[in-house]
């Protein structure tokens, strides 16, 4: 297992640097395993176990809603009328996650009643040592946190965090077994010009041999929708989550196109979340503003009613 830095200046650290680039720039990904009735681990490709001869179960896809906080509240008193929100929620059929602003994240740990669970903003890719302001992987797991969000278009464009560093983050996180929320996004002069998916496919392929359905969540959040008003019609967020899972198929595998979740995220509310959940492709969302308000337990029964009847009409 991939250890920390625990000293900048040694060669030991500069081996593990090393380690962690060339993980973070492996070209081949490992092959999909799919555990069968007997639990005999199977090639996805396999119709039935090699081992029992059953047929090995289909893809699926539980939704997934994450709430962003960015940085609020303002205040430790507000938290609690924030965590009484998330609790609200009904988790029964729907993956349900937090993200506090830094300073706030152990006070939350722990406070949620319904299997929703803290996922902090970000983390570094250098673990503990002698960097400051930086906060490791492994401080967070210390705290039981066991998610993190990566690559938000806020963290890209006004801290200078490019796909390069972020894929090296995501290989921090795999190797410690941490699970992440990966956003990718497009600017609006970036889809007005049709480079819409350029740009997506731009920032997945640094990450492409890393893309593991049971670790990793990709939230497209198109930049020019996020804390703006606008929203991609349902049918426009559909037509992009298509076109990134079709890349997925091509470029990694189809079993992985087939089982990894991707969310929406961009203005979603109580209000577009219905139709936008009803789009086959969307698997749930990070919402932003909303999820400062009583409605994001709407936003939830949303996708969860919408991806229950589209799982009881197969």
């Amino acid at each position: 297992m991939f250890g920390f830095f625990s000293n900048p200046f040694n060669e030991e650290a500069d081996d593990k640097a090393t380690e962690l680039t060339n993980y973070a720039n492996v070209e081949v990904r490992p092959p999909d395993l799919v555990r069968g009735p007997c639990s005999f681990m199977n090639l996805a490709t396999n119709k039935n176990c090699a081992r029992c001869g059953l047929a090995l179960p289909t893809p699926s896809r539980t939704p997934i809603v994450g709430g962003n906080w960015k940085c609020n509240p303002p205040s430790v008193t507000a938290l609690t009328k924030l965590v009484d929100n998330i609790n609200k929620c009904d988790t029964s059929a729907c993956e349900v996650y937090v993200c506090p602003s830094p300073v706030h994240v152990p006070l939350v740990v722990g406070k949620f009643t319904n299997d929703a669970v803290v996922c902090p903003q970000n983390c570094s890719v250098t673990g503990c040592g002698a960097y400051t302001g930086e906060t490791s992987v492994e401080q967070l797991q210390l705290l039981g946190v066991s998610w993190v969000l990566l690559g938000h278009s806020e963290r890209r464009e006004l801290y200078g965090e490019t796909d390069a560093l972020l894929a090296k983050k995501l290989a921090c996180c795999l190797k410690r077994g941490q699970k992440v929320v990966y956003a990718i996004g497009e600017k609006k002069d970036e889809r007005e010009s049709g480079r819409t998916r350029e740009v997506l496919v731009s920032q997945l392929t640094p990450i492409k041999h890393m893309l593991f359905p049971k670790t990793v969540v990709i939230a497209y959040e198109p930049v020019w929708a996020i804390g703006t008003g606008l929203v991609a019609t349902p049918a426009m967020a559909q037509e992009t989550h298509k076109e990134i899972r079709e890349w997925i198929a091509e470029n990694v595998s189809e079993y992985c196109a087939a089982t990894i979740r991707i969310q929406y995220g961009g203005s979603a509310n109580a209000k577009n979340a219905p139709d936008l959940s009803a789009q086959p492709d969307i698997d749930g969302f990070l919402v932003g503003g909303a999820s400062l308000k009583p409605e994001f337990a709407d936003i939830v029964s949303a996708i969860s009613v919408a991806k229950q009847s589209e799982t009881l009409s197969v």
